[in-house]
């Protein structure tokens, strides 16, 4: 029966991550910016240029948009389909994990490591959304851990250490073709300054070379076959959109140089409380038997939340691969500083914290009511929300509850309350999000974008070329099929001279751009058709 233990666990977590996957539309922007990608590489079946709205997308490479595909191609094009590869990535995380961490020190500790990361907030928040992020975070680990091993066998035979060299390039260039550079350069980074600390320069050259040849590659798998067919057009624009991601704020993403600290706390939720123990308890991390894959995840937290405090655009998911090494210490600390569990300080500031959560959950339709009545939404264009729209609040509610139980149990000296707290705990922040995602989750997303896809809907039935003027959603480009003609977008080639020509125009923006409209473009008439939510949706014709 222990041998099953992971393909159940496995089993139960995939049956969790699926559950509410599809219920709800693709979230503007990114989820539909990724499911326009997949759904033009598929409806074309040109795999090696990524296009969006009929036009060349450079921001990302082409990976998740081709697992993307192949879930397509099995179960058909949809909402469900199109988180997959988030879902597989996981999947494949909590593997890692549990066999890494079997091997670093015992079976135990894999698994809460596992369960700490799959259920932190944020990682399980985008394993159940069409993000790349968890997917290239994944890579960077699998690159990581391979660095690692190979160090570990450096000093003996040659092929001991070579699976462990391909490896950490294969995986290093599979996440450099997932979203970037940071797929190579952190792993590469992590890995010399431990060697850097550990003042040893000695490389095995053909070790190394062996790693250029396979990343090369790999990355020439797309890079080197996109330019033999459409020339240099990806690699300059790719680069010229991360040179704005570090020195803009781009689409107002913007925030402290500490943005990604608070992120952190609140992303680890509920095990942020694992945060604050005393100074002497990460004294254990100097231990001989840990440190030297402790100063590795060290690095990798510090080296990422410099990156990302520089970059000036301000996104969540940015720093996301951190919590692999704050589930690491934590997990460390669980196995050889259990008593950290009983004190009352820890058990009283995880139940209070997680019922803090649980509460906004549970009002989060009076919550929804009250900030759109604010912003001068009638009441009468809200969703209508009912009792299960709370079930999630309270699922968490009760979770926490019954983690607070295991966690009395143990202080008890009932060596099992540990276990029964992280697996209900676990057990509990998966159903939180699935239940969330079924109930409440589809109907704001519903209130939030369907009012663009009416708008765009009027406007084709008027038969004109539709524009969108200083205004984006990707949202009809994952859900309908004509083409929209962009202005004033960094994100697509401009077409403003639409504007000076003898066309028909539908032409969506926001409401304080219709007098910029009218001012500027004096040879045009412009006649409101409809409106949602500041969206304005306009007729224009030339005089």
């Amino acid at each position: 029966m222990r041998n099953l233990h992971l393909p159940i666990t496995l089993f139960v977590y995939l049956l969790l991550l699926i559950f509410g996957l599809g219920s709800f539309a693709l979230i503007d922007w990114d989820e539909n910016i990724y499911g326009a990608a997949s759904k033009s590489m598929f409806e074309t079946g040109e795999y090696f240029r990524i296009q969006v709205n009929g036009q060349a997308f450079s921001e990302k490479p082409p990976f998740y948009f081709w697992l993307a595909n192949l879930f397509y191609k099995v179960l058909g094009l949809s909402e469900f389909s199109t988180r997959l590869p988030s879902v597989f990535s996981g999947i494949f995380s909590f593997l890692i994990l549990v066999r890494f961490g079997t091997l670093l020190h015992s079976k135990k500790f894999g698994f809460i490591w596992a369960f700490l990361y799959s259920a932190s907030l944020l990682p399980l928040l985008l394993s159940r959304t069409a993000y790349i992020d968890h997917l290239f975070n994944t890579f960077i680990l699998a690159s990581v851990l391979s660095l690692y091993l190979y160090e570990t066998k450096e000093k003996g035979d040659f092929r001991s250490r070579l699976i462990w060299i391909l490896s950490a390039a294969f995986f290093g260039g599979i996440a450099v073709l997932t979203k970037g550079p940071l797929g190579l350069a952190i792993p590469l980074f992590i890995f010399g300054a431990n060697r850097l600390l550990d003042r040893n320069l000695k490389i095995w050259i053909f070790d190394f070379l062996l790693f250029d040849i396979v990343s090369i590659t790999v990355l020439s798998f797309y890079y080197l076959t996109n330019f033999i067919l459409y020339g240099n057009e990806f690699i300059v624009e790719f680069f010229d959109f991360q040179k704005k991601l570090l020195t803009k704020s781009l689409e107002s993403h913007t925030g402290p140089w500490f943005y990604h600290f608070i992120v952190m706390f609140i992303g680890f939720f509920p095990w942020t409380t694992f945060l604050f123990p005393s100074a002497k308890n990460w004294r254990i991390f100097t231990d001989p038997k840990i440190s030297r894959i402790s100063r590795y995840f060290l690095i990798w937290l510090g080296i990422v939340l410099l990156i990302f405090s520089i970059v000036q655009t301000k996104l969540p998911h940015y720093s996301s691969s951190i919590y692999f090494p704050l589930s690491f210490f934590v997990s460390y600390l669980i196995i050889e500083k259990p008593e950290i569990l009983k004190s009352n300080t820890f058990s009283f500031s995880f139940l209070g914290l997680g019922l803090v959560v649980g509460l906004i959950f549970l009002f989060l339709p009076q919550i929804s009511e009250y900030s759109s009545s604010s912003m001068g939404v009638g009441k009468e264009l809200l969703p209508s929300f009912n009792f299960w729209d709370s079930s999630s609040g309270l699922v968490l509610f009760l979770g926490i509850l019954i983690g607070f139980v295991g966690l009395q149990l143990f202080r008890k000296g009932k060596e099992e309350g540990k276990d029964f707290f992280l697996a209900s705990t676990w057990i509990s922040m998966l159903i939180f999000v699935g239940v969330l995602s079924s109930t409440i989750t589809p109907k704001i997303i519903s209130f939030l974008q369907d009012g663009n896809l009416r708008l765009y809907d009027k406007a084709e039935k008027s038969g004109n070329q539709i524009v969108y003027y200083k205004y984006l959603s990707f949202y009809p480009m994952f859900y309908r099929e004509k083409k929209i003609h962009m202005m004033g977008s960094y994100k697509f080639k401009d077409e403003t001279f639409l504007l000076d020509s003898k066309e028909k125009l539908s032409i969506i923006c926001n409401r304080n751009s219709v007098l910029e409209l009218v001012l500027t473009y004096p040879q045009r008439s412009f006649q409101e058709v409809s409106a949602e939510s500041g969206i304005v949706l306009l007729d224009s014709s030339p005089k």
